[in-house]
């Protein structure tokens, strides 16, 4: 996404409440500095940077980081540093130094992450591996003879020249070269030390000269990364030492491809699809479920396009849903992802598309759309078994409301979703024991052009059930009957849904093209009576 139009998605933590449709957060985000529809004063981006300077120390210092899930995940420090760098110029001069010091590259002596030298380095093709043969930061196997690689740094090695060969195989560049910095090799650079010791923190990806645009129009960037140098159960408690370093380094690189690509892109699409790349290349860890009850799959009220908490991360369900219906791959990867990254190419000349952008026109090329697929990943979240490989180890979504009908009766039901979420009401047929009784269920949304959309489903006693997409007129008006005897039926699901993509970008908020939405909130009505047929 171009510099002048948006620099930065917040890294500043939303608290995400589930409420009946609508998440709450403590304040209005601060508004990131240098988006073309900004008039923020510098008070207001002092403050913004400010908070990410606070943010990034916190992540660096173990100050209230929870494990892996949790409200405040350590693993946001990647895209927390790339805002920072983005945002330094609004900083006094004494939190720019400390800024600074967050940006080295490990081993310099005085980076905060690992603040020793690291003199030894070990390459393949495309990685190099620095460590030290001492000390509290060496890693597992140091004898303290630097002619001899210790076991775990070839371990870290060859994974990670794996990862790469499995990303490039599959259509991705590499990434970035970083010229003569880091040695000069111009490989990816992976630096090793006792990052667990900093409250657990796994690993991170940033980059050297993240403010000054490498050639006019080209907004990618190299990135250096650093992991852990141990990855033990008594810093890391889930998963083991192996499956840990797996993750973190499938996760972690591919914020190095995605950093050749648009190093300024929405923040919610590189966090998504970094954790869905990760499970994909190491399938078996499952690393990614934890972020599942905090994500579009048991918060469906929540926008999916979302950067703040760990939501970002537990949208890597979306990536899963779009993958498994369109699982054409490229190597061991689905083309699908590829293809939208190709969109937000953000280098000179490339088509420079932002996140939903991007997204809307791969699935266009798949004779769908955002609008269909939303609808469709919603209704698919009440009953994750019936469509997920994995389904059965997912919680379905919840409902927000559940009425219960035993007469002739008419109840109504009002919904004010916001864009790309969703909201279920659950109807339950209470003795209605005669075959003939049906339900009758009347629509009333917004314009379809501004998002509103209703999904029908079925489910019967004997197991199955079926999923319709409400046919509305332009006005936003439709109908469906279905039956709704007990002795067949066990209940159906109404699903209202705000498929709107329209934004007035570059408005300073944490979604997409840090946009704000045109149709939030708005008004759609169910009317569902039950009869006799």
């Amino acid at each position: 996404m171009r510099l002048p139009r948006a620099l930065v998605a917040l890294s500043v933590t939303l608290i995400l409440g589930l409420t009946l449709g609508v998440p709450t957060a403590v304040a209005d985000p601060p508004a990131p500095p240098g988006t073309k529809a900004s008039v923020i004063g510098q008070d207001h981006r002092s403050d913004q940077a400010e908070a990410t300077l606070a943010r990034v120390r916190t992540l660096v210092e173990g100050l209230g980081v929870s494990s892996r899930g949790g409200a405040d995940d350590n693993r946001g420090l990647t895209l927390a540093l790339r805002d920072l760098a983005l945002q330094m110029d609004a900083l006094s001069p004494s939190d720019e130094r400390v800024a600074e010091r967050y940006l080295l590259r490990p081993g310099q002596g005085s980076d905060p992450f690992i603040p020793v030298a690291l003199p030894f380095v070990t390459c393949s093709a495309d990685i190099c591996v620095h460590w030290r043969e001492s000390g509290d930061h060496a890693p597992n196997g140091s004898d303290g003879d630097g002619s001899t690689v210790p076991t775990y740094v070839n371990r870290v090695l060859n994974t990670i020249q794996r990862v790469n060969n499995d990303y490039v195989a599959a259509g991705y560049r590499r990434p970035k070269s970083d010229g003569t910095a880091g040695g000069g090799t111009g490989k990816v650079d992976i630096y090793i030390g006792d990052l667990g010791a900093n409250g657990g923190l796994y690993g991170f990806c940033s980059t050297d000269r993240p403010r000054v645009l490498d050639a006019p129009d080209d907004y990618s960037k190299a990135a250096f990364c650093a992991l852990d140098n141990d990855y033990r159960p008594g810093q890391f408690p889930t998963n083991t030492p192996l499956e840990n370093m797996q993750v973190t380094a499938a996760h972690e690189y591919f914020h190095a491809v995605q950093f050749g690509y648009d190093f300024y892109e929405d923040g919610w699409i590189l966090e998504s699809t970094a954790t869905w790349a990760e499970d994909e290349l190491f399938d078996d860890v499952n690393d990614n479920r934890n972020y599942l009850p905090t994500s579009p799959l048991r918060r469906p009220h929540v926008p999916l396009d979302t950067f703040g908490g760990n939501f970002h991360y537990g949208t890597w369900i979306w990536w899963r849903y779009l993958t498994e219906k369109f699982p054409a791959e490229v190597g061991k990867l689905p083309r699908l992802v590829l293809d939208v990254w190709k969109r937000l190419d953000g280098r000179p000349g490339a088509p420079d598309r932002y996140s939903t952008q991007g997204l809307a026109q791969a699935l266009n090329g798949r004779g769908t759309t955002i609008k269909k697929e939303l609808q469709l990943f919603y209704g698919v979240n009440r009953h994750p078994r019936t469509y997920y490989d994995e389904g059965a180890a997912y919680n379905p979504s919840p409902s927000s409301l559940n009425v219960a009908f035993s007469g002739a009766q008419q109840q109504s039901v009002v919904r004010k979703p916001r864009h790309l979420s969703s909201s279920t009401v659950k109807l339950v047929p209470n003795g209605l024991s005669q075959s003939d009784w049906r339900l009758r269920l009347h629509f009333n949304a917004p314009d379809t052009a501004r998002g509103g959309a209703f999904v029908v489903i079925v489910y019967k006693k004997a197991g199955g059930l079926s999923t319709s997409l409400v046919r509305l007129d332009r006005n936003g008006g439709g109908s469906r009957t279905v039956p709704f005897s007990s002795q067949n039926i066990d209940h159906v699901d109404v699903l209202f849904v705000n498929t709107s993509t329209r934004f007035n970008c570059w408005e300073d908020t944490v979604l997409s093209c840090q946009g704000k939405p045109k149709d939030d909130g708005l008004r759609s009505e169910l009317t569902a009576r039950t009869f006799r047929s």
